[in-house]
């Protein structure tokens, strides 16, 4: 009697043990196999979610930001004196620029770059540079262009030159003359044909 209930309980251990074992082996490899999916697979998975996320907020906040700039800036059209196709005459070409303190400054840099019509000359020979532009309270406009400008070929491209940079500044109403330095000298002239020795005064139309 006694032996029996030994056996019996010695088989219900047994029992006991396998099936705990049993559980526990099963639970253990999927633990495990669960854990090397997520060491393996996760943090790529993540990493490559993080760098397409970043990428494309760093993109959105570069578009915004063109935006922005795009919208607080503002816009003014000038007009440029270039030369015709023969060389006789001006033509006017307008341009458009960023309005901004230095305008007239601006504006004759533009004018020295030359056309953005084929048709049209630039007056100015190659090397050309504006130097400094000074705007007095009186209305009197300096212009102070590199010795370059003294490599026009004849008196009628002096002449064009300067009623270029006259006219280009003409349409700004609070430039009344213009006078110009070569180099931050006076100058008398440009090329010798043309008396610079009085600043040209500018008529407005009304």
């Amino acid at each position: 009697m006694d032996k029996r209930i030994v056996v019996i309980l010695a088989l219900i251990l047994v029992a006991i043990c396998l099936i705990a074992g049993g559980c526990s082996t099963f639970t253990g490899d999927s633990s495990l196999k669960a854990w090397k999916e997520l060491l393996s697979l996760t943090p790529e998975s993540e990493t490559a979610n993080s760098q397409q996320q970043g990428t494309s907020l760093e993109d959105l906040l570069l578009d915004k930001q063109a935006e922005g700039q795009d919208t607080m800036e503002e816009y003014i059209v000038v007009f440029l004196y270039f030369a015709d196709e023969t060389g006789s005459s001006l033509v006017s070409e307008s341009r458009r620029i960023v309005k901004k303190e230095g305008i007239a400054r601006q504006t004759l840099q533009e004018l020295i770059k030359g056309p953005d019509n084929n048709q049209y000359k630039n007056i100015f020979p190659t090397g050309s540079q504006l130097l400094d532009i000074n705007i007095t309270e009186d209305g009197s406009c300096i212009v102070d262009l590199n010795s370059e400008v003294r490599k026009v070929k004849n008196a009628q491209e002096e002449k064009l030159l300067v009623n270029a940079i006259v006219k280009t500044l003409g349409q700004f109403p609070t430039i009344k003359r213009v006078s110009f330095l070569i180099d931050g000298q006076v100058a008398d002239h440009i090329a010798g044909s043309l008396d610079l020795s009085e600043p040209i005064e500018i008529v407005h139309e009304q």
